[in-house]
């Protein structure tokens, strides 16, 4: 339980956890209606937002 509460303490894996939520919801209910284009805007946006969130981290998930 202890590994699982230092791993919420992580914005990278909270990223990560709403990413997969956002990508199951959009799978079976079509939540989002995007074209080719905005598809890869959010696609660049991801990459850029963990970009961020790695370079803004400075303690390893094991010192939280």
């Amino acid at each position: 339980m202890n590994t699982i509460t230092q791993l919420l303490k992580s914005r990278t894996i909270l990223f990560s956890v709403a990413l997969a939520v956002l990508s199951v919801a959009q799978g079976y209910i079509g939540l989002f209606v995007l074209d080719q284009k905005m598809q890869a805007l959010v696609g660049m946006g991801i990459a850029g937002a963990i970009a961020l969130l790695r370079a803004v981290t400075t303690t390893p998930l094991s010192g939280k």
